[in-house]
């Protein structure tokens, strides 16, 4: 027989057990409105006036859920966390703001961004494995083991849920509120596992949303994206940026300059058009309240001897910025913000600068030269480039045309470009000579070149200024910059975006020092010479 203790125990328990299933039975109704998001979250949600949103994170910081929540509210058409009063907690727990809709900017919130119609949104994943783990497991009677979006669509307003040939969900129907517009909207997935095996099926539909949970190829992202335009549609990624280094430049400036930080979030119209508008914010694993420092400690310590991917997971570092060739370029420090003292445009020197220049040379892409001017106090400017041309000739008149009048110490070129041709013996330093131009081999000695060029960028002078400078109208140089990376694995630098940075490192092994134009009263007459030839061999 039980005694009493045992009995109240029981009693306890199935107590608990009731308050349990009752709670589990008012989340799975209501669903989304139990969503709080912390500060980083929030930020995200009121940025949705913008076209493009970008939260790029560290794992378990929350990006998952805050962008499953934000499809849900748009198919719903409207956010029914904002409706009520709550606090907004940051990574530490601490209130930084009260959500209050009787306040009238926090009830706007309500709809912002959200067109009030049925819509249709694509959730583009890495396969259809993590698409179930993730998203759409609706098996087993432990809520808590749902994917996101069952936990958050309010159980009557999933219409219909719909599985392909093989057995997943590949389609979610979400019913509207009246109050908000009523039909029904729909959520599709697709997955990069797919789109690998049948490209052309990502051409044919039209969204209203996309939302991107983990890197995908550019070109499976652009062939959605096209269904964006006829409805005005949006869309967002929310991803730890291991892979896919388009979707940090798609996040940045037209000047090319990334984005590294953006803890408070960034707006900005990208290109000339105003309507193209983007948003980024950045937070990392501290950033979301619900972690703990014990979870967080050993999830540190998994990835303990692989720092370059333990700062991306952590911090939401694009991991190709872990491995950039040289961390020692500052663009705040090494990028002119004015026209120098002296110079008449960014690529246009004083006359009494030393000018180097050097080439690159390509077949199938355009021609990489890259121009520098040293000064009497000897300080180095890269102050021009050519990355549009892919004739030599074309390059060789416009390159005299930019070096007219001007003391030029040296050319020096790709040793490729003195390979002869099998059938007539000539080479390019031949076809370059034919206009004047007198271009020595360069140096093909990288691994020096390479700590070279970071020394010269940590370089000082007497004011404790750099040493070297660039114009910031070097598209190409200064792209590269953000992208030139090592092989994690090799340990080398990577063989892509690396041609002006060929011409650099050889430029600096080279010797860049100042040289007293020569005082030849014919010199300048001598190279107009030149350059009245070349313009005859048009």
């Amino acid at each position: 027989m039980l005694n009493l203790e045992a009995i109240s125990r029981v009693s306890e328990l199935r107590a608990e057990n009731d308050n349990l299933r009752k709670q589990k039975m008012i989340r799975e109704a209501f669903g989304l409105h139990f969503y709080i998001p912390h500060a980083k979250q929030d930020t995200f949600h009121r940025a949705a006036a913008a076209t493009g949103r970008y939260c790029r994170t560290g794992n378990r910081g929350g990006k998952t859920k805050c962008g499953a929540a934000e499809d849900v509210a748009f198919c719903l058409g409207y956010r029914p966390w904002y409706t009520k009063k709550f606090e907004v907690k940051d990574g530490k727990g601490q209130v930084v703001r009260v959500h209050d809709p009787a306040n009238l900017d926090d009830r706007k919130l309500i709809t912002l961004g959200i067109p009030q119609r049925p819509l249709k949104l694509l959730l583009i994943v890495t396969d259809w494995d993590k698409s179930k783990e993730i998203f759409t497991n609706n098996e087993g009677s432990s809520y808590e083991n749902w994917g996101e979006y069952f936990q958050l669509i309010p159980k009557d307003a999933v219409a219909k849920v719909n599985k392909s040939r093989g057995g997943h969900i590949d389609r979610i129907d979400i019913s509207r509120p009246k109050e908000y517009g009523g039909g029904t909207s729909s959520i599709y997935i697709d997955t990069v596992e797919s789109y690998k095996h049948a490209k052309m099926s990502a051409e044919s539909s039209d969204w209203d949303i996309i939302h991107l949970d983990e890197p995908c190829p550019e070109s499976m992202f652009q062939a959605h994206a096209r269904g964006l335009v006829d409805r005005q549609g949006k869309f967002w990624i929310n991803c730890t940026p291991l892979t896919e280094m388009w979707i940090n430049d798609e996040f940045c400036p037209s000047n090319k300059k990334l984005i590294e930080m953006a803890p408070d979030g960034v707006s900005f119209s990208k290109g000339k058009n105003q309507n193209v508008s983007r948003f980024i914010i950045t937070w990392s694993i501290f950033d979301n309240p619900h972690n703990s420092q014990q979870a967080i400690d050993e999830f540190e310590e998994l990835f303990a001897r692989d720092q370059a991917n333990l700062q991306c997971r952590l911090h939401g570092l694009p991991s190709h910025m872990a491995g950039l060739v040289y961390k020692e370029f500052v663009w705040d420090m090494h990028v002119l913000a004015d026209v120098p003292k002296g110079w008449k445009e960014y690529n246009d020197p004083p006359p009494n600068y030393t000018i180097r220049v050097w080439w690159d040379t390509h077949i199938s892409k355009p021609q990489a030269i890259l121009y520098f001017a040293t000064a009497p106090d000897g300080t180095v400017f890269v102050y021009d480039e050519q990355f549009y041309i892919k004739y030599i000739g074309d390059n060789a008149k416009l390159l005299l045309e930019k070096t007219k009048g001007r003391f030029v110490a040296s050319y020096e070129i790709d040793p490729s470009a003195l390979v002869d041709n099998p059938v007539d013996d000539t080479n390019i330093v031949d076809t370059l000579m034919e206009y004047g131009l007198f271009f020595q081999p360069a140096t093909k000695d990288r691994t020096r070149g390479t700590l070279k060029v970071a020394e010269k960028l940590m370089e000082r002078g007497h004011n404790k200024l750099p040493t070297i400078y660039f114009s910031p109208n070097l598209t190409q140089t200064l792209f590269e910059f953000t992208h030139y990376v090592y092989d994690m694995d090799t340990g080398k630098p990577v063989d892509k975006n690396d041609h002006m940075m060929e011409n650099l490192y050889r430029a600096i092994l080279s010797g860049l020092d100042y040289i007293t134009p020569p005082d030849d009263s014919d010199y300048v007459a001598r190279r107009s010479t030149v350059i009245s030839h070349a313009e005859s061999l048009n």
